[in-house]
C-alpha cells in the first residue's frame, strides 16, 4: 500500500497510549482513545485500517467493542489486535470468540508489536484475495445446497478434493463446503513440518492459529458451546456456529463434518505420498548421470586391469619356463609347477569374469531405472 495505514489505539492508561503511539507513528497514522465510547464515535466518522484494543476499559469493554465492530457489515473486516496483561488460554479464546485476529500480552516488546501490526497489514491485503477464492455463504452456495442436499455437499467436496494439488486448495474446498451449509468454520491442515490455518477471515491469523493448536488434541470429535471440532490425522476442522437450537440439524452437521474432515485427511495423505514420490523421482533422475559416469569409469578400470593382468600372466609363464632351465627340476616336477600356475591363472580369469558380470548387472539396473522414469 502506498499510503500509511490508520491505526486506532484504545487504552485507558495515558502512559500506555503514549508508548503505543510512539512505537507505531513512524509506520502508521495513529489516533488515540482513552475510552471505548470515544473510539466508536470516531469509527462512525472514519473507519480505521487496524484497531489495537485494550481488554479492560471503563464503560464499554474491549470485548464488547470488538463484538460490535465484527457484528457490523461495514466494520467487520477491520483487523483487531487485543492488548492485555492476562494472556491465559481462557482470555485468548474469549478474544477469538469476540472476533479478534491477534493478541499481545503486556508488557510487550516494541518489535513484537510492530511485527504483529505488520501481520495485520498483510492480512488486509490477503483477505480480499482469500474471500474471492473461498467466498462467504452466498446465495449461489445456498441455492446449490438446497438443490443437492446436505449429503450432496459432502459428495461434491470428495469429488472436488481429487483435483486439489496442495494444502491451500484442500482447505479452501473444505471451507467452501462449510459455507454451503451456511456455517462459519476454520481449518488447520498439517503436512510434514508445515501447518496452514484458513478461515473466511484470512490465512494463518495468529489468534486463530493459537486456538486451533489448542483444540487439535481434544479428541476425534469434540463440542463445546456452539463450537464443534473434528480431528482427523492431518486435519483439524472447527465449526464456530453450530445450530444449538436445532439438535437434529446439529447431529447431521456432526456426521457430515466428520465425513468432510476424514475425506480431507485422505486427500492430504495422497498429496503427501505424491510429493514423496515426486521427490524420489527427482532424486533418481539426479543420481542416474552419476551412476552412469561411475559405471563408465568402472568399465574403463576393468579393461585396463584385464590387459595388465593378462600381461602379468604372460610374463609369469615366460619367467617360469626360463626358471626351469636353472632349477634342475625333474620333468614331473616341472609339469606339477606348470599345472599349479595354470590353475591359479584360471582362478584369476574366473574372478575377472565375475567382476564383468557384476558390471553388466549394474548397467542393466541403471537402464531399468531410466526406462521406469520415462513411463
Amino acid at each position: 500500500m502506498d499510503r500509511k495505514l490508520c491505526v486506532f489505539v484504545v487504552d485507558d492508561d495515558e502512559i500506555m497510549l503514549e508508548i503505543l503511539g510512539a512505537i507505531l507513528q513512524e509506520e502508521f497514522v495513529v489516533e488515540r482513545f482513552a475510552t471505548g465510547e470515544a473510539c466508536l464515535a470516531r469509527v462512525a466518522e472514519q473507519k480505521p485500517d487496524i484497531l489495537a484494543l485494550d481488554l479492560t476499559l471503563p464503560g464499554i469493554s474491549g470485548l464488547e467493542i470488538c463484538q460490535r465492530l465484527k457484528g457490523d457489515w461495514e466494520t467487520q473486516g477491520i483487523p483487531i489486535l487485543f492488548v492485555s496483561g492476562n494472556g491465559d488460554m481462557e482470555t485468548r479464546i474469549a478474544c477469538y470468540e469476540a472476533g479478534g485476529e491477534d493478541f499481545i500480552t503486556k508488557p510487550f516488546d516494541p518489535d513484537e508489536l510492530l511485527r504483529k501490526m505488520r501481520i495485520s497489514a498483510r492480512i488486509l491485503g490477503e483477505k480480499e484475495a482469500l474471500n474471492e477464492q473461498a467466498g462467504y455463504a452466498t446465495r449461489t452456495a445456498m441455492s446449490a445446497m438446497a438443490s443437492m442436499g446436505e449429503l450432496g455437499v459432502v459428495l461434491q467436496f470428495l469429488s472436488k478434493s481429487f483435483a486439489c494439488n496442495d494444502v491451500d486448495e484442500v482447505g479452501l474446498a473444505l471451507l467452501d463446503a462449510m459455507q454451503q451449509y451456511g456455517l462459519n468454520a476454520a481449518v488447520q491442515l498439517r503436512l510434514g513440518d508445515t501447518a496452514v490455518s484458513l478461515s473466511r477471515n484470512g490465512r494463518n491469523l495468529p489468534l486463530e492459529v493459537s486456538v486451533l493448536n489448542h483444540v487439535q488434541d481434544s479428541g476425534r470429535i469434540f463440542q463445546f458451546k456452539s463450537r464443534c471440532v473434528f480431528n482427523y490425522g492431518r486435519v483439524t476442522l472447527m465449526i464456530n456456529d453450530m445450530p444449538q437450537d436445532d439438535p437434529e440439524r446439529a447431529g447431521r452437521i456432526r456426521d457430515n463434518g466428520a465425513l468432510l474432515a476424514e475425506g480431507a485427511d485422505a486427500r492430504m495423505k495422497a498429496i503427501e505420498a505424491e510429493d514423496l514420490a515426486q521427490h524420489r523421482r527427482k532424486a533418481i533422475e539426479a543420481a542416474l548421470p552419476h551412476v552412469q559416469a561411475t559405471l563408465d569409469g568402472v568399465q574403463g578400470n576393468y579393461r585396463r586391469n584385464s590387459l595388465e593382468m593378462t600381461q602379468v600372466m604372460i610374463d609369469f609363464q615366460e619367467a617360469l619356463t626360463k626358471a626351469f632351465f636353472t632349477l634342475g627340476l625333474t620333468e614331473g616336477q616341472e609339469e606339477m609347477m606348470t599345472n599349479l600356475a595354470g590353475d591359479y591363472m584360471q582362478r584369476l580369469v574366473a574372478s575377472q569374469d565375475a567382476s564383468l558380470m557384476t558390471i553388466g548387472q549394474l548397467e542393466s539396473l541403471a537402464r531399468s531405472l531410466e526406462a521406469l522414469l520415462k513411463q
